[in-house]
């Protein structure tokens, strides 16, 4: 198993038009999850994509299940199912669920980063990789934007 770093970058200028370079990106997910080594980053760029916009009833039911989902290579081992409905739960409580065909996905494992970004909102599991991005704000998930947002500030 490797641990893979995964960041999604919500596209401020278009999110439903393809990236492009100089686009202003802000972070609203930070998230590691062990995986088999040889699991690609276009796999797990699917499957966060998929956990984002998925109806929160579906990832309930498998919660505790061994379930494949649409355009990832591995099923899940027992209580992965779980760490996927919470991770959507939050995301939808601070109003981050969804991605645009503009967003773009970091994925890191062993000190090296790949960029995907989708062109096609119809095809919303083929990723193109991208040189990293460079006009960046934001922080994803942490406990000052969480506080924030509870203390009642704009949406996270």
């Amino acid at each position: 198993m490797t641990l893979f770093k995964i960041d999604v970058y919500r596209n401020t200028d278009s999110q439903l038009f393809p990236y492009e370079p100089g686009h202003a990106l802000t972070k609203i997910l930070n998230h590691w999850r062990d995986l088999p080594a040889e699991t690609s980053p276009e796999a797990i760029a699917s499957h966060i994509r998929f956990v984002m916009s998925i109806d929160l009833g579906y990832l309930e039911s498998g919660r505790g299940e061994d379930c494949a989902l649409p355009g990832v290579a591995h099923p899940h081992s027992d209580g992965e199912g779980d760490t996927d409905f919470l991770l959507a739960c939050t995301l939808r409580l601070l109003g981050r669920a969804g991605m645009g065909s503009g967003d773009v996905v970091g994925v890191t494992a062993n000190d090296i980063t790949v960029f995907l970004t989708t062109d096609d909102s119809c095809s919303p599991f083929q990723w193109r990789r991208i040189n990293p991005p460079r006009n960046v704000a934001g922080y994803g998930l942490t406990a000052e934007v969480i506080y924030q947002y509870l203390r009642g500030g704009s949406r996270a």
